[in-house]
């Protein structure tokens, strides 16, 4: 139990890091910011307000590692296709997703901010020039400030072409070198006074007085309880569960829901293998494809539908990558014996291992090579190539987010989810296919899938999520069409904020955690 505060003396105590299931805050514990949810978005924030001298409280649902316990009340109620990122893409822990993440950044196109005449409530409220400067301020709290901002650089690096193709766009995406955001901003979390994080502090209730927030009631699984007071709330939750919290039924009704939307038109990704790919040039090919390190860092070479063409054709963005099918598990047992033997563990290596590892060593010498002296990344010859496709929702998706009667440990209503995938995705697929097929046709040989180009619902069936959850309090320039204002503004609230892919009008087919950050930044700056 901590010492009450003296009189007058509203923030913290010394420690920066507490756990509500031990710790007790002050009575009179008041911040300028308190942020719901400690995944990139949360710490992003945390760290832009405590550089400009600002209190704040972050709490966080889960522990410093990932519990059992604290994932269940993820569990949810799947009533659309089969969708794996409901569960598997969502993470009640310090760091939230990050801690499993790849970590690769990639910024929304232009058009994605764009109304398009042919895309029903496409664009965005403001064009893409707004996130300029954030962008780049992202990179900087992603560890990227060093990066390569040129694609045309990264290849004079390596002496290699920069390959282009008519109707596709090559480009190349970047990745975090350190991708947990809970160990990549760990000073800054454990020693900046003007942090105090939370743990296990799960927000049941946002209780407020008229339109202004008053406070967040937490609640831990034992049954502690109490409430977090500042001047303005954020909420940084991920995609599912800001609209799960929102929903939450509440006396006289939802002031944020007057749109009726919140929960609807939910977006994620659409990943498939749409096509195979065999390739003339086998070497070349990887030359060209192949994963590349440079100087630190990780590029992605991919491939998308110039905004051009894509306005020409009225399709949805769509772009892809070579999907590389190995298991790589002979090779990883391989990998795991050496490592046992040169740190000195001769208890744990069997003759089999031994055995085993013997038979690779020549592919471990070829993927050692690779790496370390080509800095690119190795695939063995043998190894199926598939176009790997991701593919932009509509805005106006049928997806949602509704809640059940059924409720967790905490009390709260358990999430229903719909996911949905539309005729006009599938048809943008199968035009991009088509296009790589003529595109590509000087370095491979493009197989569409069957069941794709038919129409086959077997196909459907093998479209995957890509565990990026956005949409569902859509930004909207009123309280009719959206849930949140241009400012990230909760409508209903005067100072409750959502910073989270929740909010995306539409999605693009990018990687979402690049422009979340962004608009963390942007929202740093607007609320001091």
């Amino acid at each position: 139990m901590q010492a009450a505060r003296p009189a007058g003396q509203r923030f913290f105590q010394p420690k920066v890091i507490h756990d509500l299931l031990h710790d007790t805050p002050p009575a009179n514990l008041l911040a300028d910011i308190c942020i719901v949810g400690a995944g990139a978005a949360g710490i992003t924030l945390a760290v832009e307000f405590a550089r400009k001298e600002k209190k704040v409280l972050l709490l966080e649902g889960g522990g410093a590692v990932r519990e059992d316990s604290s994932q269940a009340l993820y569990d949810s109620e799947i009533v659309g296709l089969p969708h794996r990122g409901i569960h598997t893409g969502r993470i009640r822990v310090k760091g939230g997703t990050t801690v499993r993440w790849g970590g690769q950044i990639l910024e929304l196109g232009a058009l994605d901010f764009t109304p398009r005449p042919d895309v029903p409530e496409s664009g965005w409220p403001f064009p893409k020039t707004e996130l300029t400067s954030f962008y780049e301020r992202a990179l900087h709290l992603e560890g990227l400030a060093n990066v390569q901002r040129s694609d045309a650089a990264v290849w004079r690096d390596h002496h290699l072409p920069f390959t282009q193709f008519n109707d596709l766009e090559a480009y190349l995406s970047r990745w975090c070198p350190e991708p947990n955001f809970a160990r990549l901003h760990n000073k800054t979390l454990t020693a900046n006074p003007n942090i105090h994080l939370w743990l296990h502090a799960s927000a049941v209730e946002l209780m407020t007085e008229g339109e202004s927030a008053t406070g967040v009631r937490c609640r831990t699984l034992t049954g502690v309880e109490t409430v977090f007071r500042a001047r303005h709330y954020i909420f940084a939750l991920g995609g599912i569960e800001s609209s799960r919290f929102f929903l939450q039924p509440r006396p006289g009704g939802l002031p944020w829901n007057r749109s009726g939307l919140l929960g609807q038109h939910f977006q994620d990704h659409i990943d498939c293998n749409a096509a195979q790919v065999i390739p003339h040039d086998l070497a070349s090919f990887h030359d060209t494809f192949d994963p590349i390190f440079s100087r630190g860092f990780k590029y992605l070479p991919k491939l998308r539908l110039p905004p051009a063409l894509q306005s020409h054709l009225g399709t949805l963005s769509v772009g892809s990558t070579m999907g590389f099918e190995d298991t790589g598990k002979a090779r990883m047992q391989a990998k795991h014996t050496i490592r046992n033997l040169m740190r000195g563990r001769i208890s744990e290596v069997t003759r089999a291992n031994l055995t085993h590892t013997a038979k690779h060593v020549p592919m471990l010498f070829h993927q050692a090579w690779r790496y370390y002296v080509q800095r690119r990344a190795y695939a063995p010859p043998a190894v199926r190539i598939f176009l790997r496709i991701h593919c932009e929702q509509e805005p106006t998706s049928r997806s949602s987010i509704t809640l059940t009667d059924q409720r967790d440990p905490l009390g709260l209503l358990r999430v229903s989810f719909d996911w949905q995938i539309s005729e006009r995705e599938l048809e943008t697929i199968r035009q991009y296919v088509l296009i790589a097929q003529r595109s590509l046709a000087d370095v491979a040989r493009i197989i569409p899938d069957p069941d794709l180009m038919s129409g086959s619902a077997n196909f459907l069936a093998r479209c995957d999520d890509s565990n990026h959850h956005m949409g569902g309090m859509r930004m909207s320039t009123t309280d009719l069409t959206g849930v949140v204002d241009p400012n990230l503004r909760l409508y209903g609230t005067t100072n409750t904020y959502i910073c989270s892919s929740a909010v995306f009008p539409c999605s693009g087919f990018s990687n979402p955690t690049h422009t979340v950050l962004a608009l963390a930044a942007r929202l740093s700056d607007h609320l001091s």
